[in-house]
């Protein structure tokens, strides 16, 4: 083949080509910022804030510690899914599961206590106290999982069903923190297991129904 014939070769190929906007992190993470802001506005705006912080007041030490471990959940968790859909070889996705760790904190914590106390620890398990609460944290993280898949549709990500895990616990942490700003109880029990359910359930959702639509 000449260069010529080379040449005109290309030109074909390319020729219907169009620039594409590069992708930058700075615009999901506004479309992630907008998807938890929406939520938070939303529940609150239909529940009402927790007594305590309507008044002024912070909350007290171990509920203020929990809500800022899953915020930190949710933010390496997005940040990751962020990641995920830039182009790139090699890149480390991890750092969510260091948050995920020491998250971990609060169902241990909630277990010793229900050790101590397995009276308080049945009442806290009780559906009544608490499922609202799940659910109310499943609904208010939708907002971040769209923006986190809409953003790796248009991605790609290499990894369909890791995408999918992340999205869903970004999202779910991301409703547990506004559920936070809404729930009276204190109860670590309650925050660990009703607050935390809404992180797992979320997680498997993302697995199970995001992943499949995220691939190639």
């Amino acid at each position: 083949m000449t260069d010529a014939a080379i040449d005109t070769l290309i030109d074909d190929l390319a020729g219907e080509l169009e620039p594409v906007r590069p992708r930058r992190v700075a615009r999901g993470s506004l479309w992630v910022a907008g998807g938890w802001l929406a939520g938070a506005g939303l529940l609150l705006w239909l529940t009402g804030m927790r007594h305590d912080l309507a008044d002024g007041t912070m909350m007290p030490p171990l509920p203020l510690l929990a809500f800022w471990l899953i915020v930190a959940l949710g933010f390496a968790a997005a940040w990751s899914a962020l990641r995920m859909g830039l182009p790139g070889v090699g890149r480390d996705y991890s750092g969510w599961r260091w948050a995920g760790l020491a998250a971990l904190a609060l169902p241990f914590s909630a277990l010793v206590m229900g050790l101590g106390d397995s009276h308080a620890a049945m009442e806290a398990a009780r559906p009544e106290n608490g499922l609202r609460c799940m659910v109310e944290g499943v609904l208010a993280g939708l907002g971040v999982g769209a923006a986190l898949f809409a953003w790796l549709k248009g991605g790609a990500p290499t990894s369909p069903t890791r995408a999918g895990w992340v999205i869903g616990i970004a999202a779910g942490a991301a409703g547990a923190t506004i559920v936070a700003l809404h729930c009276a109880s204190n109860d670590m029990i309650h925050i660990a297991l009703w607050h935390g359910l809404a992180v797992v359930l979320s997680g498997v959702a993302g697995r199970l129904l995001l992943a499949p639509l995220l691939r190639w």
